[in-house]
């Protein structure tokens, strides 16, 4: 007599693999989305601690007088992200932007600021931050 031992594989098994799967992708896509919000949250932490350095640097010249300046030196990126910095006057507000975390506002208390601009291309270098005239620019040195 021949004995065969043969191997089946029942459908409740079948069921409480894809059961198995399909709780672990879950578990998978809530981590990697808590994750990039993390990430997000302190590129916007980052993001305004760069805003607030420059803006401090802007105020220190400003109640220092028209013989003073300063140099500051800021990242190129904020983690893998790269931003720019702009200054309106009339809000008086510092953005840094990105796509990723959107804008990050810091205010100034001096109003004679001119308005800026610094990419990329301007923030591998040292900021200066300096008076022309009744006004004070900041432009990378």
């Amino acid at each position: 007599m021949r004995n065969e031992k043969r191997g089946f594989f029942s459908i409740d098994a079948l069921f409480a693999v894809t059961l198995l799967l399909i709780i672990s992708t879950s578990f998978l896509n809530i981590y990697e989305g808590r994750k990039v919000g993390a990430e997000l949250m302190g590129a916007r932490l980052e993001a305004k601690l760069v805003g607030e350095k420059l803006a401090a640097a802007i105020n220190t010249v400003y109640a220092n007088g028209s013989n003073f300046e300063l140099y500051v030196d800021l990242h190129e990126g904020i983690g893998s992200y790269f931003y720019q910095i702009t200054f309106d006057n009339t809000t008086r507000q510092i953005s840094v932007e990105n796509l990723a975390w959107g804008a990050v506002s810091v205010g100034v208390v001096c109003k004679n600021v001119q308005n800026f601009v610094l990419g990329l291309d301007n923030l591998e270098n040292t900021i200066r931050v300096y008076w022309v005239g009744n006004q004070i620019r900041v432009v990378n040195a």
